[in-house]
């Protein structure tokens, strides 16, 4: 007893004779390169953005959230919804940490362009975030001082990502600069032009997800914003560069390859049924590259009642047909595209009353959706005779007169399949256009990881596995 009350004596001198300085010798590791070139930093967040955020384990699960998928490996997903945010939660606050290490030291060395880049990937994390969580810290986030930062209103993140993104422009305006990106920047190789035009299109977006706050003001900011990002379908932010292999893959391939949980859901299947006459979605020409068949018919799954799913053949389905694009390893991962915007211009000249332009752009959008829906694995792009066929049923390019918001909502939503879900998520919250039928509710947003619970104390507590799920909860821009 004697020797541990002198080791605990020890310990405690020890302690108050150690400065902050030698504390943080001795918490730092001499391996780890603490401050590594801005080309270094660069296409780690990119890369972050990409595998973890866009295409991490949340976004996976935001196919069943938006009923795309049916998870099949014997539970419902919707009953672990508290677990569902933990991955972009976390690697989204990592990256927006190692981005404003960016920006400090690209302004510090007057590299624009680095800054520039920056700021629009840190607006795309923290749009993920503040969508899928609704109040999260911001303004008191990833400061030294701060033990529990405060949350900050969605609303003003709203705010807050349109300005970094203003600022973003005029960086990236500007000359470069001493140093400049190059081969380090995977998307546009250092392109202002393109990283200008992605921060326009990445407004767009975002004006038009307040179409419920702000119908008229969300569709005229959203249409000039337009005007200034991609101009052709030659231009987009899309991740092109995974290996086709397990380990470098695109993410939902990876995914699903070593855990084949997803079998095609009854939301996407009814999407495109809904264009055909036959009330069965082999009329899409995408459900026979998109979907395997079992017994030789496309079969949706239930979400919340289907059966498990996970013997052999494990990547077709015994029972449930599964997502055929998510075999591939190499399949390019589209973030921000051409088709896109054109979508959102139809549903803003749409709610602008402009039914020419709102069917105009639609039709369009279409045309082009159809034509990437072979992206994922080029051997089984459409011909011109499929996608004609397609657009020749009545109820796709209905026309100028007969064309309403669910038509533009459905076909996005279907485009979104090919690794957009988290995008399909938010627009089935803001427009109620995709019912879900899962009998153990709807997810109106994800309930804060139980990681950030219990470290930050000013968490809200009315927000959990069960409330998440409830009507009262929902974002502030989506459908009342």
């Amino acid at each position: 007893m004697k020797k541990l009350q002198i080791l605990i004596v020890l310990l405690l001198f020890i302690s108050a004779a150690c400065t902050d300085e030698i504390l943080n010798k001795i918490d730092t590791n001499p391996n780890q390169v603490n401050d590594a070139p801005l080309k270094t930093i660069l296409p780690q967040v990119q890369m972050s953005y990409v595998t973890e955020v866009a295409g991490g384990s949340t976004a996976l699960n935001a196919y069943y959230l938006s009923e795309a998928n049916t998870f099949v490996l014997g539970n419902n997903v919707l009953k672990d919804v508290q677990g569902l945010g933990s991955q972009v939660w976390g690697q989204a606050y990592s990256a927006l940490n190692d981005l404003a290490i960016v920006k400090k030291k690209a302004l510090e060395s007057e590299a624009y362009t680095y800054a520039g880049i920056a700021d629009v990937l840190r607006a795309f994390n923290l749009a993920a975030l503040t969508d899928l969580f609704g109040d999260i810290p911001f303004k008191e986030a990833l400061r030294d001082d701060i033990v529990n930062p405060s949350f900050d209103p969605s609303q003003e993140i709203y705010a807050e990502i349109q300005k970094m993104l203003d600022e973003a422009i005029i960086n990236l305006e500007k000359e470069p600069g001493p140093v400049a990106p190059k081969t380090d920047d995977m998307f546009f190789a250092g392109n202002r032009a393109l990283w200008i035009k992605t921060a326009y299109g990445l407004k767009a977006r975002l004006y038009n997800r307040l179409s419920n706050v702000d119908g008229t003001g969300s569709a005229n900011n959203a249409l000039a914003a337009i005007a200034k990002s991609f101009s052709s379908d030659a231009e987009n932010l899309i991740f092109s560069k995974f290996a086709d292999t397990q380990t470098n893959g695109n993410p939902f391939s990876v995914a699903n390859n070593s855990q084949p949980g997803s079998s095609v859901g009854n939301g996407i299947y009814q999407a495109m049924a809904s264009f055909g006459s036959t009330q069965k979605a082999d009329e899409d020409p995408r459900a026979a590259i998109w979907f395997t068949k079992v017994k030789g018919q496309i079969v949706s799954a239930p979400n919340g009642t289907a059966r498990a799913d996970f013997g052999e053949p494990r990547l077709d389905g015994a029972y449930y047909s599964k997502p055929e694009l998510m075999k591939y390893f190499n399949s390019p991962m589209p973030l921000l595209t051409f088709v896109e915007l054109k979508f959102i211009e139809a549903e803003a000249q749409l709610r602008l009353g402009d039914k020419a332009k709102a069917n105009a752009a639609y039709e369009q959008a279409v045309d082009l959706a159809l034509k990437h829906a072979g992206d994922y694995r080029p051997a089984v792009k459409l011909s011109d005779e499929k996608i004609s066929a397609y657009k020749s049923l009545p109820k796709v390019l209905p026309g100028s007169g007969a064309l309403v918001l669910s038509d533009v909502i459905k076909q996005k939503y279907i485009y979104f399949y090919q690794f957009q879900p988290i995008e399909a998520y938010n627009d089935v919250r803001r427009t109620g256009v995709i019912p879900l039928t899962d009998p153990t509710g709807r997810a109106s947003r994800l309930p804060y990881p139980v990681s950030e619970i219990t470290r930050n104390t000013s968490t809200p507590t009315d927000i959990d596995n069960i409330s998440a799920l409830e009507a009262r909860t929902k974002v502030f821009w989506a459908i009342k």
